[in-house]
């Protein structure tokens, strides 16, 4: 399966490493394509695990009993 990163994620390694210069090599670019495919990894699983915890933090809540 190939990961198509979103412009959120070519952004993020940007941000960390820089432009590219107009005359990288095709090696370079397709260094930060990785990059940005592993960006997008980091950032879906990040998601899930955000959306686990949501869940279990309110399997963990109990109901409060009304006081009498």
């Amino acid at each position: 399966m190939a990961v198509k990163p979103d412009k959120q994620d070519f952004d993020a390694v940007e941000r960390e490493y820089g432009p590219l210069p107009p005359t990288a090599s095709e090696a370079a670019r397709a260094e930060r394509y990785r990059l940005a495919q592993a960006a997008k990894i980091i950032r879906q699983l990040e998601e899930v695990v955000l959306v686990g915890d949501a869940r279990d933090m309110k399997k963990k809540r109990k109901p409060q009993k009304p006081q009498k």
